[in-house]
C-alpha cells in the first residue's frame, strides 16, 4: 500500500511538471513569434529648407530656413539687389496672374521675406527645367537666390543642370570669342567627346527684344560660335548638330530682365551615340 501511494504521487509531480514544461516552451514560442513579427517603419520623406510639390506654388519651409533667411540678411549690401529665381518644370500649369508656375514660386519667396529684406531690394525669376518623373511625387527644390550688384555689367556665365549646360550671353552678344569660364568648360567637354563616341548637340536662344528675324539670326550666330571653339579644340563637325530658335523657346519669362537674360543662351546636350 505504501508503495502504491508513492508511486500514485510520482505520477501526478510528473504530469505536472510534464505540462508547466509544454506551457512555457508554447509560450517563448509566442514570444518569440510576435517579436519578428514587427511592423515596417514608415518611408522617410526627404524634406529641404525650403520646397514645393508638384504643380503647387505654394513654399514650405523646414529645419535650415532660417540659417538662409539670416544668410541672405547678411549679405545685403549698400547697392546690390537679391535676385529669387523660382524654377518650374514643363508640364507645370500656370497660377492665375502668373506667366509661370516659377515666378509664382519666386513671389512667394519674396513675399516670406519680406519683414527681413525689402522688397524693393528683390527682382523676380523664372527657369524652366525638363520634366522628370521624379519630382512628381515628394518634395523638392525649386527656388535659387543670389545677390548682384546693382551696376554690374552682364557677363556670358556657364549653367551646369542634370541634363544640360547652358551658357548665357550679354544683350545682343554672340561674343568674338569665349570668356574663361566658358573656354574651361568647352575645354573640358572637348576632351570628354574626344575620349567617347558621344555626340554634342547645340541650340541657340535669344530674349524677344528686337525683330523676330534678327532674333532668329542672332540664335545662329550663337550657336555656330559655340561649335566653331569645340572644332579649335579638336571635336570634328559631324560629332555635332546644331539648330537655332530664336525667341520662340524661352525658359523664363521675358517680362523682367533677369528672364529675359536667362533666355540670351546656347544649350547643349550630350547625346549616346546613335
Amino acid at each position: 500500500m505504501k508503495w502504491l501511494v508513492m508511486l500514485l504521487i510520482w505520477l501526478a509531480f510528473s504530469l505536472a511538471t510534464f505540462r508547466m514544461c509544454v506551457k512555457e516552451a508554447c509560450c517563448d514560442e509566442c514570444v518569440q513569434t510576435e517579436a519578428v513579427t514587427a511592423v515596417p517603419a514608415e518611408t522617410s520623406v526627404q524634406r529641404y529648407p525650403i520646397d514645393f510639390q508638384w504643380n503647387d506654388a505654394q513654399a514650405y519651409t523646414n529645419a535650415g530656413f532660417a540659417a538662409i533667411r539670416d544668410r541672405l540678411v547678411a549679405e545685403m549690401g549698400d547697392n546690390n539687389s537679391l535676385v529669387i529665381t523660382g524654377k518650374y518644370f514643363t508640364s507645370e500649369k500656370a497660377p492665375d496672374g502668373f506667366s509661370s508656375m516659377g515666378l509664382a514660386r519666386a513671389t512667394q519667396l519674396r513675399d516670406m521675406l519680406a519683414p527681413y529684406i525689402s522688397p524693393d531690394r528683390i527682382k523676380l525669376a523664372d527657369l524652366r527645367l525638363d520634366d522628370t518623373e521624379s519630382v512628381k511625387t515628394g518634395y523638392f527644390e525649386a527656388v535659387d537666390f543670389e545677390w548682384r550688384a546693382n551696376d554690374a555689367k552682364e557677363t556670358t556665365e556657364v549653367i551646369e543642370l542634370a541634363n544640360k549646360v547652358i551658357i548665357r550671353f550679354p544683350y545682343s552678344s554672340a561674343v568674338k570669342e569665349a570668356d574663361p569660364t566658358v573656354d574651361e568648360y568647352l575645354d573640358k567637354l572637348a576632351k570628354r567627346l574626344q575620349q567617347t563616341t558621344e555626340r554634342i548637340k547645340i541650340t541657340g536662344h535669344t530674349d524677344d527684344r528686337g525683330p523676330e528675324a534678327g532674333n532668329l539670326k542672332l540664335s545662329e550666330r550663337r550657336a555656330r560660335f559655340i561649335r566653331d571653339v569645340l572644332v579649335k579644340k579638336g571635336v570634328a563637325t559631324d560629332r555635332m548638330d546644331i539648330e537655332w530658335k530664336g525667341e520662340s523657346d524661352p525658359t523664363s519669362s521675358n517680362d523682367t530682365e533677369e528672364g529675359r537674360h536667362n533666355n540670351r543662351r546656347v544649350e547643349l546636350q550630350v547625346l549616346k551615340a546613335n
